[in-house]
């Protein structure tokens, strides 16, 4: 009866025993390719955001060129009209100073 009982102890403690740390490792396997899963998600979604985020800045490099180049030109602009209104300023000034000697004179016509 010793072999009967020393099966049974086996069948009823060693087998779950066994079982246990089969299905542990077997579990550990699954899990830790879950997690390599979940990593590679995770790796992918934020590549892909990344990409997103990459041509959003060229875009708005390009757009600033753009900008910088439009304010170079209006710049330019803004230059030539200045000296076109000092040179307007200084005829007018000289059309003025001639003006003033007719008012005078018109002034005086009136008067009379």
């Amino acid at each position: 009866m010793a072999k009967v009982e020393l099966i049974q102890w086996g069948v009823e403690i060693l087998l779950p025993v066994v079982t246990g740390v089969a299905a542990f490792f077997v579990g550990r396997r699954r899990r830790n390719n879950d997690f390599l899963a979940e990593l590679q998600k995770s790796i992918d979604a934020l590549s892909k955001d990344n990409a997103e985020l990459i041509k959003g800045t060229i875009a708005l490099n390009k757009e600033l060129v753009q900008l910088k180049q439009q304010n170079a030109e209006l710049q330019g602009k803004v230059d030539s009209l200045r000296r076109e209104n000092a040179e307007l300023k200084a005829e007018i000034g000289e059309l003025k100073a001639q003006l003033d000697g007719v008012k005078t004179i018109t002034r005086i016509k009136k008067d009379a």
